[in-house]
């Protein structure tokens, strides 16, 4: 089946954030607000949570998180973390407690869902991501350099994103494939989507000489046989598609040429020589000869298609009900220290960014909640460096609430409900 989370720009990139692409149902749980001790930056209110280097038993403390700090800073291409008083630094530390606190939830989950990673599925997925990714060890080397990053902490988010994906998997058995009666209402609601366009086989001859347009068009109309176009285009056409085939264009559709040419070509009879038409870029002869009528494919041409698309639109539903479940209940359990506070913290008491932004049009806040869910993760900026890896890829596609229409381009759709999760690609 498919995977729930198609087209989620949500990444764990090494040498950047880890943003969190999982989505659970909120359970009850006591909600508590634990001191957070001097010597730690942020409790979370889960004791299985570990990750060396990171968190634990839910706790990451100043000693862990200074660690990520010049992790971070070093991806911004600085040596050492700036001072305080450097407006750089709160944009640092908010990056380095995002990618903490990313961490430290997805392996909290993984406990929640009891999935273990074997050391051989560790082992096979790091090979893969470091063989599609480094055509050396060299190229590898100066990678974790360049990121501030150790061979231990790459293993930790390959971990990571298996515990992701083995998450993934578990939750997208709970999304149904779309009915019969489903996909027939689609299909009813929507027949003008499936309808093939006009199509039609003419003769061209473009010039941007007027003269020779006449002369073409004298020509053709006492002889417009195809061995006639043949000569005639060879002789006068500039048009570099169809000059040597007798001036041949076959499949035009609507909006294939500039106006007024396209409208003529559409409005004339079969087999008569047209013209001249005179356009901004030149001028043109042209005959129709073959007219294909607009169809509409049946339901059962397009149902596979129809299915398919339904079925990721339900996913995304679903994901964006999950994810937003996901992020209420972590930050509900997860508080920090009063230097550290962000709206992820449940003790955070300033101003969240509001969720979806007000700012944006009604459609693009639509697409924040269900590509992100609310609240937002605080957003990652440093730069990825050459050859770095994101865990998590966004796949691309079109709008996933209807089906792709039938001759819209011709190359093939990217299959809906890919899991981002499902393949560890280069981006620098």
């Amino acid at each position: 089946m498919r995977s729930l989370l198609s087209k989620r720009n949500l990444a764990i990139i090494f040498g950047g954030a880890l943003v969190i692409t999982v989505a659970i149902v909120a359970v009850a749980v006591g909600v508590g607000h634990p001191d957070v001790p001097d010597d730690d930056v942020a409790v979370i209110d889960d004791d299985r949570i570990n990750v060396p280097g990171v968190v634990e038993d839910g706790v990451i403390s100043k000693e862990s998180f200074d660690k990520l700090l010049q992790q971070t800073a070093t991806q911004q291409g600085l040596q050492e973390v700036p001072q305080p008083s450097d407006p750089q630094y709160e944009t640092l530390k908010e990056q380095a407690l995002t990618a903490a606190l990313d961490i430290a939830w997805i392996a909290g989950e993984g406990e929640r869902h009891d999935v273990e990673v074997t050391d051989t599925e560790l082992q096979q997925s790091f090979e893969q991501t470091k063989n599609e990714n480094f055509q050396t060890e060299k190229e590898y080397q100066q990678f974790l350099t360049e990121q501030g990053l150790t061979q231990e902490d790459v293993l930790e988010r390959v971990r990571l994103q298996a515990i992701s994906s083995k998450i993934e998997e578990e939750l997208t058995e709970n999304v149904s494939e779309p009915s019969e009666s489903e996909a027939s209402d689609f299909y009813d609601a929507n027949k003008e989507q499936f309808a093939q366009p006009e199509q039609r086989t003419i003769r061209l001859i473009q010039n941007s000489d007027a003269a020779k347009i006449q002369q073409a068009f004298d020509a053709l109309g006492a002889d417009n046989s195809p061995a006639n176009w043949m000569r005639v285009a060879a002789e006068l056409s500039t048009d570099p598609t169809s000059k040597e085939k007798g001036g041949v264009r076959e499949n035009v559709v609507p909006g294939s040429f500039e106006q007024p040419l396209d409208d003529e070509i559409f409005d004339a009879p079969e087999g008569e020589v047209q013209g001249p038409i005179e356009t901004p870029t030149g001028s043109y002869v042209f005959q129709v000869d073959s007219i294909t009528p607009e169809t509409t494919q049946s339901f059962d041409q397009v149902r596979d298609q129809i299915v398919q698309q339904i079925n990721s639109a339900k996913e995304q539903e679903a994901f964006a009900a999950f994810l937003s479940s996901y992020q209420s209940y972590w930050s509900s359990i997860t508080f920090c220290g009063e230097d550290y506070l962000i709206d992820r913290c449940d003790n955070f008491t300033g101003e969240a960014q509001p969720c979806p932004d007000p700012n944006l049009p009604e459609a693009q806040q639509q697409q924040q909640l269900t590509q992100q869910g609310c609240p937002p993760p605080a957003p990652t900026i440093s730069p990825v460096a050459p050859g770095s890896i994101e865990l998590f890829t966004p796949a691309s596609g079109g709008q996933p609430q209807k089906p792709h229409p039938p001759g819209e381009d011709t190359a093939a759709p990217a299959a809906p409900g890919g899991v981002p999760g499902g393949g560890i690609v280069p981006t620098g």
